[in-house]
């Protein structure tokens, strides 16, 4: 793993952390240069990512790097900070820890970042590019809190859902995704989701959705079709 912190003290702990989790560091940086380098030489399976990271900060950072290549990328953040979180996770990071923290923090936000990375994967070989899967993301990430929601579904398993419906319908986890959010948005008009209207009637423009699903199941009829 790469740590890329601008303060020593805050590398140091998080490299003892990583090592006593049974992780080991390829390198500490303190900047956007060498965070770029030393990601492209050494290739580490996942980067530790500080928010305030010179010169443009951690988003910036993050944009930059992704530009370039996939990887799992967690952000470490000062508490009080939601909207830099918010931009952040908008921008392709996957996991944030907040600062300070301790080791079974660590390890949760390690968890989150490898496993949504793994779905990110998915998402990339469907759609062939990685901005435009990038993009995408932002419209799964928002079904899978939906599903979470409406049938009281862990994370995982909201995936799992969609990943099914995806596979069972034929058509891709984007629009799997886009396709409830926007039965979801006619239905009930949540607010919450006017941010990624854009991205849903992106992923929707050649094609217009049939619905509603029939419903299989009690369980299943807590949430509109996307079908």
């Amino acid at each position: 793993m790469l740590i890329a912190e601008e303060m020593e003290f805050v590398a140091s702990r998080l490299s003892a952390q990583l090592d006593a989790l049974g992780h080991h560091v390829l390198g500490v940086v303190r900047d956007q240069a060498a965070m770029l380098a030393s990601a492209s030489s050494l290739e580490p399976d996942l980067l530790l990512l500080d928010l305030h990271l010179p010169p443009l900060g951690g988003i910036e950072a993050a944009r930059a790097i992704l530009a370039r290549r996939a990887m799992p990328l967690v952000l470490v953040a000062d508490y009080g900070v939601d909207d830099h979180v918010r931009r952040a996770q908008e921008a392709g990071v996957l996991a944030h820890l907040l600062w300070p923290s301790d080791v079974i923090a660590l390890e949760s936000a390690l968890t989150a970042a490898l496993t949504r990375f793994g779905e990110f994967r998915i998402l990339c070989e469907q759609v062939g590019d990685l901005q435009q899967a990038l993009r995408t993301r932002v419209v799964l990430e928002h079904a899978k809190a939906l599903l979470m929601r409406r049938l009281d579904l862990g994370e995982a398993e909201a995936f799992q859902y969609m990943n099914r419906r995806s596979r069972d319908t034929g058509r891709p986890l984007g629009e799997t995704a886009a396709r409830l959010l926007a039965v979801e948005q006619q239905w009930f008009g949540q607010a919450d989701l006017a941010g990624c209207i854009n991205l849903i009637l992106g992923v929707l423009a050649k094609r217009r959705p049939p619905w509603p699903w029939p419903r299989k199941s009690p369980r299943l009829s807590r949430i509109p079709s996307s079908t």
